[in-house]
């Protein structure tokens, strides 16, 4: 069959990461609380942005056969337009809400832009897929909809950026200047650029698949680091609010050295008999400390179905995990590991 074909449920499949990406990155962490679910633009804004923007990522990384560091990049340029170019808070000089940002110099806040991209890349864009690609298997390597699906996905994904500049207009006084705009299309365009290098070959394969020696870890363990690593970067997120008597200089330092290392981590893994039930283990791990960390939020809350909420998604958590781990979603066929359009 040629490379024109789809896999059955392509549709459906990202139907169901149009949603997750939204709830991973906004509805977990308590940015889009069950309060604000009565608010239209804010309720639109994030769906067609996170939704569209997600989807649209996968889609161009599976056509063009891009490994995870290829869509970790396109994760970068999709932080980079939310936060720099939609919402600004990158450059503003105060928050969404008006608070303080720590860390700021030269008109930009460095410390919040690390920190809230690094949010993005994983919690908006990887887990969102990651998961996806696990209800949807059997072509989680290939496209799932047609050419003109892609396009309809970026003419949405346009809107949804509109929509958080026009929220950003209305919220805030502050305005862009042209010299942040182009630095920061710039590093969109080079991010674009460089994930465009990170071609999927056979090294890209898990090892069990390869024939190396070393034994994977424990899924459990898998899940434990990556709820230990999702509450340190939340420690940082905290930070950036309340400040700290030791230079932003430094906390940026330790931050980059925090995303580096899990990054070293992960590479380490994938090559020692990763499977998909260590990455759903990961997902779930990096998905607790989000909900966790939305949950600490709305306990300052004064609307008592804001915290009900987030205390249910919590509970759902662990039930998803276990639901989903005791589905023994087949693993890829060695050929479509290798040949994202065979069948």
């Amino acid at each position: 069959m040629n490379g024109t074909s789809r896999p059955p449920g392509g549709l459906l499949a990202s139907g169901v990461l149009f949603l997750l990406a939204p709830f991973v990155g906004e509805v977990l962490g308590a940015s889009l609380r069950l309060s604000y679910f009565v608010e239209p633009l804010r309720v639109s804004g994030i769906l067609l942005f996170y939704g569209a923007g997600v989807v649209l990522i996968r889609e161009v990384a599976r056509r063009l056969g891009l490994n995870w560091w290829g869509i970790a990049l396109l994760g970068l340029a999709f932080a980079l337009i939310e936060e720099g170019l939609a919402l600004q808070t990158i450059f503003n000089p105060v928050g969404m809400g008006g608070e303080a940002v720590f860390g700021r110099a030269l008109g930009t806040n460095w410390f919040w832009a690390v920190v809230v991209c690094g949010y993005h890349l994983v919690w908006s864009v990887l887990i969102p897929i990651a998961v996806a690609e696990w209800l949807f298997p059997h072509r989680r390597r290939s496209a799932w909809l047609p050419v003109r699906g892609s396009v309809v996905l970026a003419v949405l994904f346009g809107i949804g950026t509109a929509v958080f500049t026009l929220i950003s207009y209305l919220r805030s006084d502050y305005r862009l200047a042209p010299l942040p705009v182009a630095i920061t299309l710039l590093l969109v365009l080079g991010s674009v650029w460089a994930a465009t290098r990170c071609v999927d070959t056979p090294k890209d394969v898990p090892s069990d698949v390869t024939g190396a020696q070393s034994s994977p870890p424990h899924p459990a363990a898998v899940a434990w680091a990556g709820l230990a690593g999702g509450i340190a970067w939340f420690v940082l997120h905290i930070v950036v609010f309340t400040g700290s008597r030791m230079s932003f200089v430094v906390w940026t330092g330790i931050a980059l050295a925090l995303a580096a290392a899990a990054a070293l981590l992960l590479a380490r893994w994938t090559r020692s008999g990763w499977t998909p039930h260590h990455q759903l283990a990961l997902c779930f791990g990096t998905m607790l400390s989000v909900g966790l960390f939305g949950l600490l939020i709305v306990t300052s809350d004064d609307r008592p179905e804001n915290l009900a909420f987030q205390l249910v998604l919590l509970f759902a958590l662990p039930i998803a995990y276990i639901y989903l781990k005791r589905t023994r979603r087949p693993e890829p066929s060695r050929l479509e590991a290798h040949d994202p359009e065979a069948v």
